[in-house]
């Protein structure tokens, strides 16, 4: 595996590791939230969501189950890129930042993903 990939898999694991213990102990400054990110933090469903954060970058981190780690952090990266660029501009960067660097993790493993994109078992 090139270089590229594992630097890519590393800080894309590295973030959501971070990002994820951050929303069960604040260790980094939140800024005011927006009404939607209000609504998820009040029902709780914010720790479903930081719990699938954790448990993806870590895989990423030592490297195990890879392909998994990709497909709960797609729909992740998703809902964040949406969010920043529909309803949240303050910190848009996030979002082609995550994209980046899941799209070089997601070539990188292209050989074990392409299954999944298979029409017929």
């Amino acid at each position: 595996m090139s270089k590229t990939f594992q630097v890519a898999r590393l800080l894309l694991g590295l973030i959501f590791v971070v990002f994820g213990l951050n929303g069960f102990y604040t260790f980094i400054p939140i800024p005011s939230l927006h009404p939607f990110m209000q609504i998820l933090v009040s029902s709780g469903y914010i720790y479903f969501i930081k719990l699938v954060e954790l448990a993806g970058g870590i895989l990423l981190l030592v490297n195990r189950a890879v392909v998994l780690a990709l497909v709960l952090l797609g729909a992740d990266i998703a809902n964040i890129i949406a969010y920043h660029l529909l309803l949240d501009h303050r910190i848009w960067f996030v979002a082609p930042v995550l994209a980046v660097l899941y799209a070089i993790t997601f070539l990188g493993n292209w050989p074990q993903l392409k299954l999944i994109f298979r029409w017929r078992a």
